[in-house]
């Protein structure tokens, strides 16, 4: 059943400057639904600079009016500045602090900036007592979604000891390294890679119950390709678990033991790029006609064997595939706070460059759409490419052309990336459909 026109969606900022909140992973209102955590900028169409700085602060809901409380440079388009609320009138953000990355803390009631800490927050812990974060100067360097201006200071680490998950206390300020790159990599180390291609982890996820952080480790296969792999860890540190690996992209707890996720896990296609024989030397001249080749040879079944998969959080884990002809394609899901039976997710644009918006059922295996909500036609500017690829290694950008490093890290590559408010009865999303970026919501 179409029930796209049953909702109503409400634009919350204005323009002409433009307002983003980032990724679909964290809720964007207070408990109490009168304020939403923005940033604000002027100039969207291009990554950003090292040194730039844009707005940090929040909407008022019932005026659409952004209050400005401070600035960062800390930030990326897709994942804002990792902006999140610590209770009803106090929030956090990272920004830079010297000569590394931290994080500032905001009172809304007094309108001004009251602490800040050393350690990035990528997320929360369940008391908002702590903050968990990464690197994100080596992020930038190997092509994730990083922060530019600091540089990495393990770019001559393949898996760093000394780098990887960290946890800071909030009220006490102090640091510690949770997991290490190191640790990661040589968890389940059959399904890890050392070939000497640098390693990085992304995408913190805590569990429903504060117990388990999942995230995402990457390194580099030899024919130039990325192997992903997910992994858990308790928040005091122990029990690291890898449940899978292959081609994996968005996910999110379906429950305390359960996460799902889009993509293929442990494939032949995925096992055959990872081979040894690929990194001698002889080899490596072919290695990108024989990618072509085996792209287009393979390329139906590849796709055809993606799907939002469900795995437990065991070991060995348990991978039941599930939504197969309903949910076609990756998206951004995020289960409701309070009913994780429903989640809200997007689609990458269709053939007429619109991107989806809709919610999924989870027992009756029902998807409803909200909306269809379009792509700008806008180009990046190119003009200052030198400025902001500054700090990315410069493997990583053979990967891509100067037109597409451009427009994946800049704000006009606007997905929706919804997320839902305190009360989970909202979902709240960033679009680019009415020209320019901004935070629109409707009740579900």
């Amino acid at each position: 059943m179409d029930k796209e026109n049953v909702y109503e969606v409400i634009r919350v900022t204005d323009g002409p400057k433009h307002h983003l909140f980032g990724f679909h992973d964290l809720i964007a209102t207070n408990q109490s639904e009168d304020k939403l955590l923005s940033l604000e900028v002027e100039t969207f169409n291009r990554p950003p600079l090292p040194g730039e700085k844009i707005g940090v602060g929040y909407v008022d809901v019932a005026t659409h009016h952004f209050v400005e409380l401070g600035k960062t440079n800390a930030f990326n388009y897709p994942q804002g500045a990792r902006q999140q609320w610590i209770d009803d009138t106090h929030f956090i953000v990272n920004n830079q602090l010297g000569d590394h990355w931290g994080a500032d803390i905001y009172d809304v009631e007094k309108g001004e900036k009251v602490k800040s800490i050393d350690g990035t927050c990528h997320c929360l812990s369940l008391d908002k007592k702590k903050a968990f974060g990464i690197n994100y100067s080596r992020l930038h360097r190997l092509g994730g979604y990083g922060y530019i201006g600091i540089p990495d200071e393990t770019k001559d680490e393949e898996t760093p000891k000394n780098d990887g998950i960290f946890i800071t206390d909030i009220e006490t300020n102090k640091t510690r390294l949770l997991v290490s790159i190191d640790d990661v990599a040589n968890c389940q180390p059959e399904t890890s890679l050392h070939n000497g291609n640098h390693h990085y982890i992304t995408h913190l996820v805590l569990s429903p119950n504060g117990k388990r952080l999942a995230f995402l480790h990457r390194c580099f296969l030899p024919d130039g390709g990325i192997r992903t792999r997910i992994l858990t860890v308790g928040t005091d540190g122990n029990d690291l678990r890898c449940l899978t690996y292959g081609f994996l992209s968005h996910f999110d707890w379906k429950d305390d033991d359960t996460i799902f996720i889009w993509g293929r896990a442990a494939s032949s296609l995925d096992s055959m790029r990872s081979n040894p024989l690929l990194t001698n030397p002889l080899v490596k001249p072919f290695l990108s006609v024989a990618k072509t080749v085996v792209k287009k040879l393979l390329k139906k079944k590849a796709t055809s064997s993606m799907s939002f998969l469900m795995l437990s959080d065991t070991n060995p884990c348990q991978i039941t595939p599930f939504a197969q002809g309903l949910l076609t394609c990756d998206g951004h899901p995020m289960c409701n706070p309070y009913d994780r039976d429903i989640c809200i997710c997007d689609t990458y644009p269709d053939e007429k460059k619109e991107r989806a918006l809709f919610t999924y059922r989870f027992s009756t295996n029902e998807r409803i759409d909200i909306g269809k909500f379009r792509m700008s036609d806008e180009q990046p500017d190119t003009t200052l490419f030198d400025k902001y690829t500054e700090g990315v290694d410069k493997d990583i950008m053979k990967m891509f052309s100067p037109e597409l490093f451009s427009f994946t890290r800049s704000g006009l590559h606007c997905d929706l990336h919804p997320r839902w408010s305190a009360d989970g009865k909202y979902a709240i999303f960033d679009s680019i459909h009415e020209g320019t970026r901004q935070i629109y919501m409707c009740r579900i």
